[in-house]
This record gives structure tokens, C-alpha cells and sequence, in this order.
């Protein structure tokens, strides 16, 4: 196949720009999409086959009503193995005319990550080559504009990926989180954006309940003995809750401090509410508002239990006597409770107002020894 291209810079990035046929960039490219377990360094956030199929009916309905104008924006690939195409060539002498030539029979489609990734695009193009079930939705032989970079470095990429879509409404949220993190150095983003760096830490770090049930985007996958109970955006929306609300969290100016009293309030909710925490199918503690709604709660607690006197090892056990105080004055069951009318951030606050009420400070020791919070790292 050969692409017919002008040679430019697109701010600071070097491209090659085009048309082709939809059926053929959709051959000749293929998507890098993330699975936390399978493959974790992958690009593309999971699939929404509807809106690949919107995609497809929009770009067909520009041969079936052609007085109607159509267009969308160029489709940006990336070529990560330059084997399968030839050095790009001038035409005629001109300076910023380039002929590519891509080896169609050099490219392996089902090869995890692609020669020739999806940069952005990928729902436009996912059935360009045709529905591989469905005759009625035939390959797409429709002129698409298309810009390719070659040889980006797979976090050049990532960071593309994330600039695009940063600002993307339909884009899940958990997958930009998760990508920021990777594409930025870790203290650039602690100081730039605190509660990202705190919510992916909840994830990694082996001490934390979250390890191992946060869904960070990508493709949905059921993998055995793994259930993602918990969303990365919902966690990092009640990571900021907490520091917000909480006073005595503002007296610390090391980021890791902060987070490690938010992991240690969320063990001791994963202690008391055990019953809830395991069984996200039956319980709804770890919906959106439950997380909410429990990190207002949180904040009040930390609140309570930092003291000059406050004993850093006891510290989970202490915060576990105020949660005790609230276990059963609300019913997170599914089917049978009293919080399914609470969704949402308003939801979250009436109904932390609800059991912040039965909290007391009451029986709780509030007069030992301090020891250093850095124990707890």
C-alpha cells in the first residue's frame, strides 16, 4: 500500500499527513488496548462497540446521502515497528511531498501490541474493515484524513494518547487517571496533582485494601479470583473529598504522610465492614457514593483521632472504634437496604450527615504515647 503524504510539524511533532481509504488504515493499523493483568502498558481505553458503530453508520452515510456534508478529524496513527513500512521518499523533488510504502503482508494483526498503533481513532476505524460477522455493515471504502508519527517512544505515546483525551467528556476517567500516573515522574505529579498520586498509591502499595480491586480503565476482562469492585475515579473523587474536609490532614506537608493515614483509615473500614467490603454484588458500600460517603465520614475521624498524644501503631484500631460506632445505622444491601436512594455527591454527603451523627468520642482512648507516623510506612 501506498500513502501519498506531506511532511510537517504538528507543534512540536514531527507527522506525516494524508488521506486513504477507512478499510485500509483500519487494515494496515490496530489497537493497544490496556488490560490491567494481560497487558498493562496498553494504550486504548475498553472498547464501546456502540460508538464504534455510530462511528461506522456516520462515515457510511457520507456515500448514502452525499448532498449531506460530513467529516470528522484525522485519525492519528503511530508506526512502532518500522519494518513494515519504507523509509519515507520524496515525490518529485518536492520538499515536503513523501510517498510511504506499508507492507500489508509484513503486518500481524493478532500480535498483542500492534506495528502500527491506534493513537487516537480507534472507534472510528474498529469496523472499517467490515463487521467480521455481519454482512450488512460491509468494509468502509470512504476517503478518511489520517496523520501518522514514526517511531515515537511508547510513553511519547502514552502522553499523546493522554492530551487528546484529557479533556474528552465520554473518556473514562479511571484510564486518564491511571495513564497520568504512568506518564508522569512521581513527584511532578504529588505536587501537581496530589490526589491522583494518593489514589494510584492505594492501588499499588500491598498494604493498602484497595490492592488489587480497582478497575483503572482499559478492557474489561473476568479474570478469576479478581473482582475490580472499585472504580480509580470514584477513589481519587474521595480522595479529594478527605483532604478537603479533613483539618488535621492539612498539618502535614509530606504527601506521603497524608496518604498513608487515608490507607490506614481504609483498612480499618475493610475491618469493620468486612462483610460489606468482600461481596460488592450483594452490598453497595463500594459503589461511587459509598466511597463518597465514607470518605466524608473519614475525614471526621481523622480529624478525631490525630492528637499530639495519638499512638501510630494503634492508630487502624483507634479509627476501627469509631467505625464500630456506625456499623448497622445504615443497611448497604442491595436488595433489602435503606442507602440505594443516595447516589450521586449530594447523596454521599446526606448520608455520611447520617451516620457521622452516631459518632462520639466517647470509650475512644484519646491519651497515649506518641510514637512517629512513619512506623506505619
Amino acid at each position: 500500500m501506498e500513502l501519498l503524504t506531506i511532511k510537517g510539524i504538528n507543534l512540536n511533532t514531527p507527522v506525516y499527513r494524508g488521506f486513504a481509504s477507512i478499510k485500509d488504515i483500519a487494515a494496515i493499523s490496530a489497537p493497544d488496548t490496556g488490560n490491567q493483568d494481560k497487558n498493562p502498558e496498553g494504550l486504548q481505553r475498553d472498547l464501546k462497540e456502540k460508538h464504534a458503530r455510530d462511528g461506522y453508520h456516520y462515515a457510511e452515510g457520507a456515500q448514502k446521502v452525499p448532498d449531506e456534508p460530513r467529516l470528522w478529524p484525522e485519525v492519528i496513527l503511530t508506526v512502532r515497528d518500522r519494518s513494515v513500512i519504507d523509509e519515507p521518499q520524496p515525490v518529485d523533488g518536492q520538499p515536503n511531498l513523501f510517498k510511504i510504502v506499508v507492507h500489508e503482508d509484513r503486518i500481524d494483526k493478532k500480535l498483542s501490541h500492534p506495528q502500527i498503533s491506534r493513537t487516537d481513532g480507534n472507534h472510528r476505524l474498529f469496523y472499517g474493515e467490515g463487521h467480521p460477522k455481519y454482512d450488512f455493515m460491509p468494509p468502509l471504502d470512504i476517503s478518511t484524513p489520517f496523520s501518522l508519527t514514526i517511531g515515537l517512544k511508547p510513553l511519547e505515546e502514552t502522553s499523546l494518547f493522554v492530551d487528546i483525551n484529557d479533556n474528552q467528556v465520554k473518556m473514562n476517567t479511571s484510564h486518564l487517571y491511571h495513564l497520568l500516573a504512568r506518564v508522569t515522574k512521581s513527584e511532578q505529579l504529588a505536587s501537581e496533582k496530589p490526589t491522583v498520586w494518593i489514589a494510584n498509591k492505594l492501588v499499588e502499595d500491598y498494604k493498602s485494601p484497595f490492592h488489587g480491586i480497582v478497575y483503572l480503565g482499559g478492557e474489561k476482562e473476568k479474570v478469576q479470583g479478581l473482582d475490580r469492585r472499585v472504580s480509580l475515579a470514584h477513589l481519587r473523587t474521595g480522595v479529594d473529598m478527605m483532604l478537603k474536609l479533613s483539618i488535621k490532614l492539612r498539618d502535614f506537608d509530606e504527601i506521603r504522610d497524608k496518604c498513608v493515614l487515608i490507607r490506614t483509615y481504609w483498612s480499618a473500614v475493610a475491618k469493620v465492614f468486612s462483610e460489606e467490603w468482600a461481596d460488592s454484588k450483594e452490598y453497595l458500600l463500594l459503589r461511587g457514593f459509598g466511597v463518597w460517603s465514607m470518605s466524608i465520614v473519614g475525614a471526621d475521624i481523622i480529624d478525631r483521632c490525630i492528637s499530639p498524644n495519638v499512638v501510630w501503631d494503634q492508630l487502624e484500631e483507634k479509627m476501627s472504634s469509631y467505625l464500630r460506632q456506625i456499623h448497622g445505622t445504615v443497611n448497604w444491601d442491595k436488595s433489602e437496604g435503606d442507602v440505594k436512594g443516595y447516589g450521586g455527591r449530594l447523596g454521599a454527603k446526606v448520608l455520611a450527615d447520617r451516620m457521622r451523627h452516631f459518632l462520639s468520642d466517647e470509650g475512644v482512648d484519646l491519651t497515649v504515647l506518641a510514637h512517629g507516623l512513619k512506623s506505619l510506612y
